[in-house]
């Protein structure tokens, strides 16, 4: 299988948004659901998803985030989350969507919280995969683990080898031999430009601290939520299982998987997904 098998049927646009062109796939008709990716990520994140959720009766959108992928980059240089929070939003106002599902990961997943506390009104449920911002970068860096991961993945940002991108998506996943050598390339080529790679280390340098998904910040959510976590990921389960509880929402972890679950174990989240889709419509 491949990348483009895994998304046959699908339109590939490119947006205009604020003087911002923003990349975005599109495949079924149904209700709205939105999928925002993570740092350093791309809309191919979630190619093995968003044909299964199509499949179920919804409107499948993934987007490069602000200056990731295809995506250009904004004027002001600016690649804080509330930066890309905001052109995440644009985009929904430049596709006429007033409600959606949310499904986010990792930075993707706090954009999408933040998305939903600011407009509840425009967010029916919201999905978040292994989101960050639930800890502050200190207490992050502070797991010998995330350090590791943060250093090689900084390498590929650096060297944009396929070896180096590799290595950097192999700490993805709870098992390395299951990383698609296509996906590999296509990250090598979206990181070879020098400002793509700029772009990636402002937002590693981005104080994004004020908008920290904290306890108390997660306790204003008013829409429905659900917490998908891999059974080695590096976030604490403690600090999931708090913030959870704060947002009133479900968590499901899925076993054999590490910080991709939506990659590594699909099957299994995207049948969360789509329960969860259900009963929230």
């Amino acid at each position: 299988m491949s990348l483009w098998t895994d998304l046959l049927g699908a339109e590939l646009r490119v947006i205009p948004v604020a003087g911002v062109g923003t990349r975005a796939v599109l495949i079924g008709e149904g209700p709205p659901v939105v999928f925002l990716h993570g740092r350093g990520g791309h809309l191919e994140t979630f190619a093995r998803n968003l044909a299964a959720v199509a499949a179920g009766g919804y409107r499948a959108i993934a987007l490069d985030l602000l200056g990731h992928g295809l995506t250009e980059r904004p004027a002001d240089g600016r690649y804080t989350i509330d930066a890309l929070t905001g052109h995440a939003t644009a985009v929904l106002d430049r596709l006429n969507l007033d409600r959606v599902h949310l499904v986010g990961q990792s930075l993707g997943g706090w954009a999408a919280a933040l998305l939903a506390l600011a407009t509840p009104d425009r967010v029916a449920g919201l999905v978040l995969i292994e989101p960050a911002g639930l800890q502050d970068e200190a207490e992050r860096l502070s797991d010998t683990r995330v350090q590791a991961a943060y250093r090689s993945g900084g390498q590929a940002y650096e060297q944009p080898t396929a070896a180096a991108v590799a290595t950097r998506l192999r700490g993805l996943l709870a098992d390395p031999e299951v990383l698609d050598p296509e996906l590999v390339q296509v990250r090598a080529r979206l990181y070879a430009p020098d400002e793509a790679r700029a772009v990636h280390r402002s937002v590693r340098a981005a104080d994004h601290s004020p908008w920290l998904l904290t306890p108390q910040r997660l306790g204003e959510l008013t829409v429905p939520a659900l917490f998908v976590r891999g059974e080695h990921g590096h976030t604490p389960p403690a600090v999931v299982r708090s913030a959870a509880q704060a947002a009133r929402a479900q968590v499901v972890t899925v076993p054999g998987a590490k910080q991709w679950p939506q990659f590594e174990r699909p099957d299994i989240v995207n049948n969360a997904i789509l329960d969860f889709l259900g009963a929230h419509p």
